[in-house]
């Protein structure tokens, strides 16, 4: 506890820059391995300079849906946990390089008792996991009948290796406007579903400017190209999707941000009607705690809004040192 009031006071006497993003990571496991934006940071880098980040998702996912018509059915009962380090360097002014590396894991529902405590404390819907025992396992995925994956033990691994450059732009009417690419290579594994088996490129455009006293608001948009022929059910897999995201953050103090965010994506996978494999909309509310001039501590919880297309619950925790070194 002295240390948090010490961490308070130091932070406290911070000139902050305009509050980040939530980091947000894709974390149905039939659709994670696909790359998105890299997660932007609130200030520039000078030349030279390194900085980092690193964080956790977990997921907690029962998803059930089927089309009897044609032999299509989905089942996805797991618990995914995406770990991920991000290294920002200052090619130049205005220009910085990310690198960032997953690590991924798909295993059993511990948290399938908390998940349903939390859903009934909030009045969120069910879905299909109030059918469904607690703490098992399965992803699988039919089409006419023939299984296109089939997982039945939890599986983990690193996942794919992503590469971004981003350009800081500077203009009158925004206090902070980036452009960002990004290339992503398969480094992970597309049978373990700690990657999708593809190179994809991300282009992507985010803003964040004050709205009013203490509050600010932010958004990005994008879309991503995916190598076809190849990777994860490339046969009915669409050649790009894209992406778009809005949230507000208020200043409770110079130490904590309070932060509501809307994530909505397009339908990676075509030819099916099965909601786990169509477009996805969620939203999080969490906040941020500048813990020292150094640190800075991302907390949130990520719910799905159309319920059965993303994962039901995902806890996310993502530490960042904003100085460079």
């Amino acid at each position: 506890m002295t240390f948090l009031l010490t961490a308070l006071t130091s932070a406290n006497a911070l000139s902050a820059g305009l509050p980040s993003p939530l980091y947000k990571t894709d974390m149905n496991p039939l659709t994670l391995g696909y790359a998105g934006p890299q997660s932007s940071f609130s200030t520039t880098l000078g030349q030279g300079k390194w900085r980092w980040q690193m964080g956790a998702n977990i997921a907690n996912t029962v998803q059930v849906d089927s089309n009897s018509s044609v032999g299509d059915s989905v089942l996805i009962d797991a618990e995914t946990t995406a770990v991920h380090l991000a290294l920002e360097y200052g090619l130049a002014d205005h220009w910085n390089m990310v690198i960032d590396l997953p690590y991924i894991n798909h295993g059993i529902g511990n948290l399938d008792g908390a998940v349903n405590e939390f859903h009934n404390l909030f009045g969120f819907p069910e879905g299909p996991r109030g059918d469904r025992p607690k703490n098992l396992f399965a992803v699988n995925y039919q089409r006419q009948g023939q299984h296109q994956v089939n997982l039945r033990t939890p599986k983990s691994g690193m996942g794919d290796l992503g590469l971004s450059l981003t350009y800081s732009f500077e203009k009158s009417w925004v206090e902070n406007l980036k452009f960002g690419a990004k290339l992503k290579v398969p480094t992970g594994d597309q049978n373990r579903l700690t990657g999708s088996g593809t190179h994809d490129v991300v282009l992507w455009l985010s803003a964040a400017n004050p709205l009013a006293d203490k509050f600010t608001h932010f958004f990005t948009i994008g879309g991503a190209l995916i190598e076809q022929s190849r990777g994860l059910l490339s046969d009915i897999r669409n050649p790009g999707y894209g992406f778009l995201s809005y949230g507000v953050a208020w200043r409770y103090s110079p130490a904590i941000d309070l932060k509501l965010q809307l994530d909505t994506r397009s339908a990676i996978y075509t030819q099916t009607d099965l909601l786990p494999l169509r477009s996805a909309t969620t939203i999080s509310f969490g906040g941020t705690l500048r813990v020292s001039k150094d640190y800075v501590l991302d907390v949130a919880i990520v719910e799905d809004i159309a319920v059965g297309a993303a994962p039901d619950v995902v806890f996310q925790i993502n530490v960042t040192r904003h100085s460079s070194f």
